[in-house]
C-alpha cells in the first residue's frame, strides 16, 4: 500500500510540482490549498495522511495555527508534520514551529528528491 502525503500550500505551482515527484515515488498525493480545507480533509474518517508539508504562510489561517489543531487532535495528532516554507523565520520563531513540527526545512534548502527521501526517513522513523 502505498503512503499518503497531504500538501497543504496555497501556491499552485509548488504544489503540483511536489505533487508530481511524490507521485513519482509511489506516494498517494491530496492538495489543500488552505488551512480550512485541510481541515475538511481530516473530517473525513476514511481519510489519514502518513505525512503533511505545511506552508507556513496560507491565506486566512496561517500554517502555525493550522499546526496546533494538528498536535491537539487525538486522531491526526501523531501524522509526521514537515514545515516547508519561503519565511526566513528569527531562531525563536523557528524553535517554536520546531517544538510542533517534526521538521522544518526552507524551500531553497531542499530539492524535490531530497524532500522525497526526508519525509520518508521521518515517516518510517515515527512508524517504529
Amino acid at each position: 500500500m502505498s503512503k499518503k502525503l497531504l500538501i497543504v500550500d496555497d501556491n499552485w505551482g509548488c504544489s503540483d510540482l511536489y505533487r508530481m515527484r511524490f507521485e513519482f515515488a509511489k506516494w498517494e498525493v491530496k492538495i489543500a490549498y488552505s488551512a480550512e480545507d485541510a481541515i475538511e480533509m481530516f473530517k473525513d474518517k476514511e481519510y489519514l495522511p502518513d505525512a503533511i508539508l505545511l506552508d507556513l504562510m496560507l491565506p486566512k489561517m496561517q500554517g502555525d495555527e493550522l499546526l496546533k489543531i494538528i498536535r491537539k487532535d487525538p486522531r491526526i495528532k501523531d501524522i509526521v508534520v514537515v514545515v516547508l516554507t519561503a519565511l526566513n523565520l528569527n531562531p525563536i520563531d523557528q524553535n517554536r514551529i520546531s517544538g510542533d513540527a517534526d521538521d522544518y526545512i526552507m524551500k531553497i534548502d531542499i530539492l524535490p528528491e531530497q524532500l522525497v527521501n526526508r519525509i520518508n526517513e521521518l515517516v518510517e522513523k515515527k512508524a517504529k
